[in-house]
């Protein structure tokens, strides 16, 4: 490392120049770093120093970078280098920018899927390396939404988070601990599953279904609660089938849930095609005109005896078309006027359709200005189509305001202050929603950060954003 009182960021191990302490985790504390030999950043994980006299952390560290190292898959930090200097050790792991999935708000089904689908299949590739000595498989950091990181669109890594105090983490863990943890029981596959289950219930409804006033009285409701449909908390939604399949991942029981994250997987899978196949279009049978067969001339039977038989008589060349030409004519005429009774029918339904709500529209109105005047409060009035206005607001000053959109899928996390860190989220605010510069920006945690005022159903809010997010408005 570089001598004290050096401009130049410190080198450790001779090759990665250190740029900011990002945080700590369980047992180490993590630097975002740069190798200088390789040209890429990177992130350094070194044993906390705290617990360099505790040989049975030091052995764990040892052992969970080790079994780290023999895991691949896109949902894991790619481990690049591991070891000990000095008595230290150390992991070195690819660096990862992004946001924490706890807070985030309700996300749709299908994003909801993807995202526990591939931490799923990242798991389940962990578990298939059980052994004696490896009764669960490799390691993986334990399942929560503060250890996963949006990093792209619906792409997340797993990761012990450096964001929650050491002293936070048993509290945040406890929200998925599977009841027979709490029971003196070993864990088994099927307790990542229910972790997993847990996981799905919340990225869902944006809410954590069992809870308690601390860790130890949220981890022992698990042995007396369950997990709600998911219509109790968002009503407006009903999924037989997903509730189906997060009771069962679950159950109280662990012989009731899914064997393992493969099979929890699968049965993702599965779902995911029941829910995204494509419907067929209903087959119409549409009436066939009958065709207008010509007449043919009846043939008598030749009299007896006759060595010519006798035809009747053939009708004259202009009888016959005139005949043929008739019997077209009613043919068509049948068909045209088929047409226009379908063309009629149609324009009715439509009108219908029009008339029920222009109905609905004007009794709706209706019954809300009886409602007003009932309360005694002032009545709605018709939409216009003004400019955008800020409550308490002169209009001279509209022109020179900044304004900003939110300019993130999964909206954007309202703080109280200008900090990273969970504790002070206030909101997650929607993309797209407007908001009024009230100062800064203000550089904290190497973000740029705003402190912004807007309109949410009705109400005036204030808080800081985070400018990266963040799109000016011309």
């Amino acid at each position: 490392m570089t001598s004290p009182g050096t401009t130049n960021p410190p080198v450790i191990f001779g090759r990665y120049q250190v740029h900011e302490a990002l945080g700590e985790t369980r047992l180490a504390v993590v630097y975002k770093a740069t190798d200088l030999r390789l040209q890429r950043q990177v992130f350094v994980h070194l044993l906390r120093k705290s617990l360099l006299g505790n040989e049975q952390k030091r052995q764990q560290f040892l052992a969970e970078a080790a079994q780290s190292a023999r895991r691949s898959h896109p949902v894991f930090l790619e481990v690049f280098d591991s070891g000990e200097s000095n008595g230290r050790p150390f992991l070195i792991t690819e660096a990862a920018e992004g946001r924490p999935l706890y807070g985030i708000g309700a996300l749709s089904v299908a994003q909801a899927l993807s995202i526990v689908r591939q931490v799923a299949d990242a798991i389940a590739l962990c578990q298939r390396q059980r052994s004696a000595e490896l009764p669960l498989g490799l390691y993986h950091p334990p399942i929560s939404s503060a250890n996963l990181l949006l990093v792209g669109d619906n792409q997340v890594k797993l990761v012990e988070s450096w964001l929650l105090a050491p002293a936070l983490v048993p509290a945040d863990l406890a929200y998925y601990r599977a009841p027979e943890l709490s029971t003196g029981q070993t864990a088994q596959p099927a307790s990542v599953v229910y972790a997993l289950g847990i996981l799905l219930f919340e990225l869902i409804t944006g809410q954590r279904p069992i809870r308690g006033e601390d860790a130890k009285t949220t981890a022992l409701a698990h042995l007396t609660q369950s997990v709600p449909s998911l219509s109790q908390v968002r009503p407006t939604m009903h999924v037989p089938s997903l509730d189906d399949l997060i009771a069962q991942a679950t159950a109280r029981e662990p012989g009731q849930r899914f064997a393992d994250a493969q099979v929890f997987g699968s049965a993702i899978n599965n779902l995911w095609h029941q829910l995204t196949v494509p419907t067929r279009r209903l087959a119409v049978n549409r009436p066939e005109v009958a065709q207008v067969a010509l007449p043919v001339p009846e043939r008598t039977a030749a009299p007896v005896g006759s060595t010519n038989p006798a035809r009747t008589p053939a009708p004259s060349r202009s009888q016959d078309l005139r005949d043929r030409f008739s019997q077209a004519i009613t043919a068509a005429f049948d068909i045209d006027q088929f047409r226009r009774q379908d063309r009629r029918r149609s324009l009715t339904g439509w009108l219908i359709m029009i008339l029920l709500l222009l109905a609905v529209a004007f009794g709706s109105y209706w019954a809300v200005t009886w409602a007003f005047d009932r309360l005694n409060l002032s009545a709605p009035r018709l939409p216009e189509l003004p400019a955008w206005q800020w409550p308490d607001l002169n209009l001279a000053d509209q022109n020179t305001q900044e304004l900003y959109v939110v300019n993130i899928n999964e909206g954007l996390n309202l703080r109280s202050a200008p900090d990273t860190r969970p504790e002070t989220i206030m909101m997650v605010v929607p993309n797209g929603t407007v908001v009024r510069k009230l100062e800064g920006p203000v550089m904290a945690d190497n973000i740029p950060w705003l402190k912004v005022q807007f309109e949410l159903n009705g109400q005036v809010i204030e808080g800081w954003m985070s400018m990266n997010y963040l799109r000016r408005q011309q």
